[in-house]
């Protein structure tokens, strides 16, 4: 997958329908069909149908393209892929909310004690999990 295209704006939102949509679109390399990722939704509660609406927001907003079209079954039908990353959606909601007024210090901190996911580490606690992480990824 390319990084996001021109058309994609540097901003959006996802409901959790069209997040639970673009969570099985992530998880796989292959281009898939509406019919496919209804399927693949975990614990869906919803009617497999919404999912042609779901697919056109997600179509408006830029955060899929019809990759092509093929028969399926009797009929044509499109296939989807996603035109950002999970990381890059992430990412995306993150300098959304992040606010550099303030020390730069404290605001890294706070931001990697909360990746880490424990928000009372000490410095020298992320200082050693980032070199760990480093160290991990440095080598490959």
């Amino acid at each position: 997958m390319s990084k996001k295209d021109k058309t994609t704006p540097d901003f959006f939102y996802l409901p959790p329908k069209e997040e639970e949509t673009m969570k099985v679109l992530w998880s796989t390399k292959d281009a898939l069909s509406a019919s496919e990722i209804a399927d693949r939704i975990p614990g869906r509660t919803w009617p497999a149908s919404s999912i042609q609406g779901i697919l056109r927001s997600l179509e408006g907003k830029g955060a899929v393209k019809v990759d092509s079209i093929t028969k399926l079954g009797k009929s044509y039908g499109r296939l989807f892929r996603p035109v950002i990353s999970a990381n890059e959606y992430a990412t995306m909601q993150f300098t959304r909310y992040f606010q550099p007024d303030g020390d730069s210090r404290e605001i890294c901190s706070s931001m990697v004690s909360s990746l880490l996911g424990n928000e009372n580490i000490k410095n020298d606690d992320i200082i050693n999990a980032l070199q760990d992480i480093i160290k991990e990824y440095g080598n490959g």
